[in-house]
């Protein structure tokens, strides 16, 4: 990192900064929505969408569970599903976390997590402002000290990637300074000495999100990311928000999609399908051996109406992952029932097409042209059935839904508004 002198040479130097450390404050007191994507989008270490670690109370057995993400799920919408918790508007909690390492083995962060797994909140506390403290003396460092519900992290951000040895050394030092021993249970460092050989190690939570294991959130005790580093991060995961609504057709020529449903719309909100992946694979168990195939049907039959088949086949991998201990099939199997599963209801779904739907079905030319009109109406006949006036769905959730970039989400609406099947208003 290009330290002036070894760090152990400038660490006993005493900070010139005043913190007032005791009151803790949730993260969406003291960020805002932005800020938190930014200082996300920057601990991904310029890793792929995939590469972080998703962490979740389960419904069934309302136990903590960490696991890295499946392929599927992004970065940029897993931290959007994060800040709702934080912030109270999902009902389906969950966490997100990083890894300190990426491809290059370099990072931007590195962490210290203070445990008090044996109820020494006080020893851990007292270690993480020591740490705190001395390291408010390297001016090429932005801190985070947060109370993590088991103890205290303490978080080191650079603006530049740095390798992953120099991290490490950085803590190690640190430790030994305050007298820490880093050993499991009492302190552990992110990247630890196993990261510079393995290409994902332990990755920790991101500051300010839900404990699984509590059920309750960091809280910031302090911090020098606000607004020194966050008012210089990129903000491309915040990029998109804004409304553009699109609606059906009032008249004769209109899809007979809606009856006395009379206004449907399509906004560009930023939107995320986790949650919905989630519950579908929270909603579908397979609880023993023999059961596989009737869930696998009856999860197939609800994945058609919401995403097109490449998201489909992800999501119900997952599920074969998920639940694999009481399934006696090998992947392969399962994919290929899926395979024509999928193949026979889409064409069951296309049969029951009026001939207005069919004609304009028949126009569109690309697969996820056709996916997207499919889910649109069934959009439609699900808020008919709700007796809603409008429904809505985000350019990016559509994205999702059909695996292509919000872009191209843009370009199957404006080919359903050529077509009329959807309209401007």
């Amino acid at each position: 990192m290009n330290w002036q002198r070894p760090i152990t040479a400038r660490l006993p130097t005493l900070a010139n900064h005043c913190f007032i450390v005791g009151e803790a404050k949730r993260a969406d007191v003291i960020w805002s929505e932005g800020d938190f994507k930014a200082l996300c989008e920057h601990m991904l270490n310029d890793n792929p969408p995939d590469y972080f670690l998703s962490a979740w109370i389960d419904k069934a057995s309302a136990q903590a569970r960490f696991a890295k993400a499946p392929r599927w799920s992004r970065a940029d919408k897993r931290t959007s599903w994060a800040w709702d918790t934080i912030t109270g508007k999902t009902k389906v909690q969950t966490a997100i976390g990083f890894y300190p390492s990426n491809a290059e083995h370099k990072s931007r962060w590195a962490a210290i997590d203070f445990d008090a797994h044996n109820g020494e909140y006080e020893q851990a506390r007292k270690r993480s402002l020591e740490a705190f403290q001395l390291l408010l003396e390297q001016p090429q460092l932005y801190l985070i000290l947060c109370a993590s519900g088991n103890g205290y992290h303490l978080f080191v951000y650079t603006r530049e990637l740095h390798p992953v040895g120099e991290w490490i050394v950085l803590l190690k030092q640190l430790c030994e300074w305050i007298g820490v021993p880093i050993a499991d249970g009492t302190c552990e460092i992110f990247p630890n000495e196993r990261a510079e050989s393995q290409r994902t190690g332990k990755a920790i939570r991101a500051p300010g999100t839900l404990n699984p294991k509590t059920g309750t959130f960091s809280l910031i005790e302090a911090e020098t990311v606000t607004p020194s580093l966050l008012a210089t991060l990129p903000r491309t995961w915040s990029l998109g928000v804004g409304k553009v609504k699109r609606s059906l057709p009032r008249n004769n020529t209109a899809l007979p999609l809606h009856k006395s449903t009379n206004t449907y719309f399509l906004t560009t909100h930023t939107g995320s399908t986790e949650p919905i992946v989630e519950t579908l694979l929270a909603r579908y168990p397979i609880e023993r051996k023999g059961m596989r195939n009737g869930v696998l049907m009856r999860l197939i039959g609800d994945l058609i109406h919401k995403f097109g088949r490449e998201a489909a086949e992800r999501i119900v991998e997952e599920h074969y992952r998920r639940y694999q201990p009481n399934i006696g099939s090998s992947l392969d199997e399962h994919r290929r029932e899926f395979a024509t599963a999928w193949e026979g209801m889409c064409k069951k779904l296309v049969d029951s097409l009026s001939p207005e739907e069919r004609q304009r079905f028949n126009t569109l030319v690309s697969e996820h042209q056709r996916e997207g009109f499919l889910i649109v109406r069934a959009f439609a006949g699900a808020a008919e059935h709700g007796g809603k006036r409008d429904f809505e769905i985000s350019r990016a959730s559509l994205a999702d839904r059909l695996s292509i970039t919000p872009p191209g989400a843009g370009d199957v609406i404006r080919k359903l508004c050529e077509l009329k099947v959807i309209a401007q208003p």
